[in-house]
């Protein structure tokens, strides 16, 4: 009976472990609150095989969505795939040509034991409107 109370004790202590080293960023479920109205804060995420793909892929979303959003028109044959594609090409690229300004502000980058999918989370501050520069407050909390 010992060795099984034992057991129970270590197993929940290692599970304690790993779970505090794969635990998420408060920011990732909990979106910080701007001081000034003139932005707001979103989160994105995706998965790919590389970081590169996977920085892409959730760099797009923030655009598409952001657009759709603040009502900034798109090409219509312009898709996630094509923004991330551009992105891929260009891994330093603005936003600043799709008129949306955006800002990364934190990252996190998961690489599951589980998975060979490596999960990228990135917070941004977007502002409310298109075409106009916000002022981003300064955001120190990453973790």
């Amino acid at each position: 009976m010992k060795k099984i109370i034992i057991l129970l004790l270590i197993s929940s202590w290692v599970f304690k472990l790993c779970a505090q080293d794969e635990s998420l960023p408060y920011w990732v479920s909990q979106m910080p609150t701007p001081e000034k109205g003139n932005f707001y804060y979103r989160v994105t995420h995706a998965e790919e095989r590389t970081y590169e793909k996977a920085y892409a892929k959730a760099f797009a979303t923030a655009i598409l969505e952001s657009s759709w959003k603040l009502g900034v028109e798109f090409n219509t044959n312009e898709n996630l795939s094509e923004i991330e594609q551009d992105i891929t090409d260009n891994i330093n690229v603005t936003s600043s040509h799709k008129k949306i300004p955006i800002n990364k502000v934190c990252e996190y980058v998961e690489y599951p034991k589980t998975s060979s999918l490596i999960r990228v989370y990135i917070l941004w501050q977007v502002a409310k409107q298109a075409n106009k520069d916000p002022e981003f407050e300064d955001f120190y909390k990453c973790r």
